[in-house]
């Protein structure tokens, strides 16, 4: 049960709480009544006028900051404007007069300047464009979830968009995965559903594939293509057609990945993308043949 707002007589506020707390004695009540003619609510502060009527603004506790996510933190610079837009949309929707929602537009420019927010980002993202109604939301033919690089992941986001790929970011190290460890850490030549790299011993060309199972089990299976028919291998073909040898040694997970997104094959800078149907995860679904 979270806060409820309600309004009573004065004389009635008491015998109200007392009947919600003889329903069930379990469930305990309390009461916050209005000071000086405010009384907050969530995020909204409601204010009793003199003439009866009711106003309200933003709300804000005593013990906070105005922090906010940095603009020189490394994230995307679409969730940097969209902490401008949330603050200004939440100014518009609260506040019911013109006054306070100017005061509070103040407010949150002052905030973000001192969060690092340039003046000309915060004006553009205030711009309201006008949604166009010819415009239809189509579904994109695949996902890729990617972790944010900056100045790099914005030119992959430019290369897949034309293709109809939507592209989304996660960002690479979180405070629970810095800090929460519930269970001991598996090592990662255990772990099933990794990214792994397997480079080429004669030549400077590695390999980058995604199995299901663990890479000591899909290193085996490229060995056994060498001399197997029935073994699928781009590792062994690349052995067997340049006559070089494979560094066995060199294999390592690079990255955990579960899901299935995206099938990319890059061979020599041909670049080379196809939708994936499932995402049941199936073996070498993200190759790279890096020069």
């Amino acid at each position: 049960m979270d806060d409820i707002i309600t309004a009573l007589p004065k004389v009635s506020v008491q015998p109200f709480l007392n009947h919600l707390n003889s329903i069930e004695e379990t469930i305990n009540f309390t009461v916050e009544l209005e000071s000086n003619g405010e009384l907050s609510f969530l995020d909204t502060t409601v204010k009793h006028n003199s003439n009866g009527t009711l106003s309200t603004t933003v709300f804000r506790k005593k013990t906070h900051t105005d922090k906010y996510l940095s603009f020189a933190s490394h994230h995307p610079i679409a969730h940097k404007i969209a902490v401008i837009k949330t603050l200004f949309c939440r100014a518009n929707s609260i506040c019911g007069s013109d006054q306070d929602r100017n005061i509070e537009r103040a407010h949150i420019r002052s905030a973000l300047k001192m969060n690092g927010y340039p003046s000309r980002v915060i004006s553009n993202a205030m711009r309201a464009r006008p949604a166009s109604s010819s415009k239809v939301m189509m579904k994109p033919k695949a996902t890729v979830v990617l972790p944010y690089i900056k100045n790099v992941s914005e030119c992959i986001k430019r290369i897949l968009l034309p293709l109809d790929i939507r592209t989304c970011f996660k960002t690479h190290t979180t405070l629970r995965q810095l800090l929460v460890h519930p269970k001991d850490p598996i090592p990662v030549e255990s772990q099933t559903g990794v990214i792994y790299q397997v480079s080429c011993g004669t030549c400077h060309i590695s390999y980058i594939g995604q199995t299901g199972r663990t890479i000591t089990h899909r290193l085996k299976e490229h060995k056994q293509a060498l001399t197997s028919p029935y073994h699928f291998s781009a590792v062994a073909e690349h052995a067997m057609k340049e006559s070089h040898v494979i560094d066995w040694k060199s294999g390592k997970v690079i990255d955990i990945c579960h899901q299935l997104y995206l099938v990319v094959i890059w061979s020599h800078g041909t670049l080379k993308l196809k939708g994936a149907k499932s995402t049941e995860m199936k073996d070498c679904c993200l190759k790279f043949m890096v020069a």
